[in-house]
């Protein structure tokens, strides 16, 4: 080829600049012929300068210098611009050792040698062709071609190469244009591998091992740079599955955009039709058209019944629904049933048709839009499951389905479309009155009636069956009746149930109306204490006294320590204290007395003994009467029981009383030391007037019939007031 047919050319995406020239005549595009552009023919078919018109390279010798195939150039001192080196079907099992004293060498040729590795030739920086094909290098690695901004060639085939490391020839430093690693053992390839910022012509991994596209160092096409692309051959390799996109880094088809201007070659390629391949199908059959110029060859091997067929027919007939994946037991499949991924509809469908089934599957595949198929089984209860909640499309019709289990069906999606038909239901629970009746097939279904699921009537109102009514038929038995659901009237549903239900909540609360009146009438007097005690207390009349002191007076030595001791010790405090039988006039109509003292006090102190209030004694017993009067209407009274005898709930006492024992408002009386004196006044409050007025208001004209009563005057003039004189029943001493 004559000079002037070529031209100077720099490449515009790579650093070639004054050495390139491009054939003109080639390279001259007409675009109504060629979708080529100059600057993709001249990637292809330029030559560097050192090969225009001839090749103007001085050609350098090898030299073996150990029989193990190691070897030297001969330095005879040639100084060109341009070295080149050719030895082939030698024995070189690595490049000379003395290369990198040759710098300017532009190309290498040293096919059918027996050379492992490449080693280090980044001091080759001027390197344009590198022929190592038919060789024995098995890996590649990412800093192999390091330095090597100007090779424009490399040829790699027929070696057993394994492995091809990420990046390898399309890292930035490097602008390689004719990549051939055809005839080799590689079995995946790295995506990053195929995809270059700079223009390349063709990157051939035909007939090597390859069954994937990888992504390993998670290598990511960059919106916002320009990949200017080439052709990719993959001929002759073992794909079967579809190029999984997400996996390499593409989760948009505006992405795969990116590289429009490569072409990846595949036209033997026996594919599996399945759900693999059907997104990018369906989201643009322009975009794929593009990316593989080879598009309209590509055919179906598998399944079976597809094969042969076009991938473009798939598209244009809208077949894309055919494009399934089928799911095994690894994915929950259950047994005997069949399973698949349809991506067209965005379902994961499973059919158990006839599958021996008794129950429903404890697992099925994941998927949020679950069609579940369980037709001709011996499923007899409806149970609830995890995965309800994913299905769309539920068919259990034809099974012996006797139950479903209140709560199953609230997980289920309102519109779901369900087939019931053919089981032997007669309840339906509460939840299925959420399901749309259009969606819902029951077939011919006869229910129990009563008031329970008077709803079903509702429900098919209210959802406007009639519009539907072929769906499903619901009749309620009510009284060996068989009579349509839309035609039952409440009266049918509930009268006798009505009428029982109604004596049993009439019975109920008149056994509960006794109950409560009765535990009222007993407490009665405990109830009445309970509640004084929240109320508020205002003063009323005009009160004289502290306290009224009732106690039976037969009991000698109780009357003599109330009248020595416990008087002493609260009138010394101030307290006006009332003692009937010390207080009392003689002469004077005793009952009057008694009522106009009770009348006069603010507090009565009971001493509460087994001969207390039995009926023996008609004054304690009118003492008693008009203190309760007097103290139940009148809120600023208050009572103070003190047990003496330690009587219990069990005695046989005035109920009002025994109420006071009940609550524990009583005193016992075996704490009679200064703890009981203390405890005692607690409980009286403040006396009403102070200590020095109630001295001038005893009276001391009774004093000598009290002495009389209390029969004192035996000669001992002693006026000890020590409690220790008196033992009184029921003493324990000190606490």
């Amino acid at each position: 080829m004559r000079s002037e047919n070529y031209e100077m050319w720099e490449p515009k995406h790579a650093n070639r600049s004054n050495y390139m020239r491009c054939p003109k005549s080639l390279c001259t595009i007409d675009p109504l012929i060629t979708t080529w552009t100059r600057e993709e023919c001249c990637v292809c078919n330029a030559k560097p300068k050192w090969e225009v018109p001839s090749d103007k390279t001085v050609k350098l010798q090898v030299e073996y210098i150990r029989r193990n195939g190691k070897a030297e150039i001969i330095d005879k001192n040639i100084k060109n611009d341009y070295l080149s080196v050719h030895h082939s079907h030698g024995f070189l099992t690595k490049l000379p050792i003395n290369i990198c004293k040759f710098s300017n060498i532009v190309t290498i040729d040293m096919k059918y040698n027996e050379i492992s590795e490449i080693g280090n030739i980044s001091c080759l920086l001027f390197l344009d062709t590198l022929n190592l094909s038919y060789n024995r290098i098995h890996n590649i690695g990412n800093d192999t071609f390091h330095g090597l901004s100007y090779l424009r060639v490399l040829n790699v085939a027929h070696n057993g190469l394994k492995t091809l490391e990420p990046a390898a020839i399309t890292r930035a430093d490097l602008q390689i244009f004719h990549v051939d690693i055809s005839h080799n053992n590689l079995k995946t390839v790295e995506f990053s591998n195929m995809i270059s910022e700079t223009d390349f012509c063709t990157i051939d991994f035909t007939s090597n091992k390859i069954k994937e596209i990888v992504n390993t160092n998670n290598f990511k096409i960059d919106r916002n740079k320009i990949y200017h692309g080439g052709s990719v051959e993959l001929t002759g390799n073992s794909f079967s599955k579809f190029i999984d996109f997400e996996k390499l880094g593409i989760s948009e088809i505006s992405i795969l955009g990116k590289v429009f201007d490569y072409s990846f070659i595949m036209p033997d390629t026996k594919w599996d039709c399945d759900c693999h391949i059907e997104p990018f199908l369906e989201l643009a059959e322009k975009v794929i058209k593009n990316v593989w110029k080879d598009y309209f060859n590509m055919s179906c091997w598998n399944p079976p019944e597809y094969r042969g067929k076009v991938i473009t027919d798939i598209v244009k007939d809208d077949d894309l629904d055919i494009l399934i994946c089928n799911l095994t037991n690894k994915d929950k499949c259950p047994k005997n049933c069949y399973c698949f991924y349809q991506p067209k509809e965005k379902r994961t469908v499973v059919n158990c048709t006839s599958a021996e089934l008794i129950q429903l599957p404890l697992y099925v595949p994941e998927g949020k839009n679950l069609t579940l198929i369980l037709k001709n089984n011996s499923i007899e209860n409806f149970e609830n499951r995890t995965y309800l909640g994913n299905i769309s499309i539920l068919d259990i019709s034809n099974n012996k389905l006797q139950r479903i289990k209140p709560g199953s069906l609230s997980n289920l999606h309102q519109d779901i479309s369900l087939n019931l038909a053919g089981n032997k239901l007669t309840t339906l629970p509460r939840e299925v009155q959420t399901l749309n009746p259009c969606r819902t097939r029951f077939g011919r279904v006869t229910i129990d009636c009563n008031c329970e699921n008077i709803w079903i009537k509702d429900w098919i109102t209210n959802r406007k069956l009639q519009q539907c009514r072929n769906i499903s038929e619901y009749l309620c038995r009510i009284n060996n009746d068989i009579i349509p659901a839309e035609d039952v009237s409440f009266d049918d549903m509930c009268q006798k149930l009505t009428s029982y239900t109604l004596l049993i909540v009439l019975s109920v609360l008149s056994t509960l109306v006794v109950v409560v009146s009765s535990f009222l009438f007993m407490f009665r007097y405990e109830c009445l204490l309970l509640k004084r005690k929240w109320l508020a207390r205002k003063s009323g009349d005009i009160q004289t006294y502290d306290a009224f002191i009732s106690f039976n007076e037969e009991n000698d030595k109780l009357r003599q320590w109330i009248l020595k001791f416990l008087t002493n010790e609260l009138e010394v405090a101030g307290y006006r204290i009332f003692v009937p039988c010390r207080d009392l006039i003689p002469g004077t109509i005793k009952e009057e007395q008694l009522l106009e003292n009770i009348m006069k006090s603010r507090t009565y102190i009971i001493f509460l003994c087994d001969r207390y209030n039995i009926g023996g004694d008609q004054w304690i017993d009118m003492e008693w009467k008009y203190i309760w009067h007097h103290f139940k209407t009148n809120l600023d009274r208050n009572i103070l029981v003190i047990n003496y005898d330690y009587v219990n709930t069990y005695v046989n006492i005035d109920p009002r009383l025994r109420a006071f024992v009940r609550l524990g408002y009583d005193i016992d009386f075996s704490n009679r030391n200064n703890k009981f004196i203390r405890k005692l006044k607690k409980r009286l409050g403040s006396p009403l007037i102070s200590p020095l007025d109630t001295r001038s208001f005893i009276n001391f004209t009774n004093l000598e019939f009290v002495h009389r009563r209390l029969g004192l005057n035996n000669g001992n003039t002693s006026n000890k007031t020590n409690m220790e004189q008196f033992v009184l029943p029921g003493a324990v001493g000190d606490e």
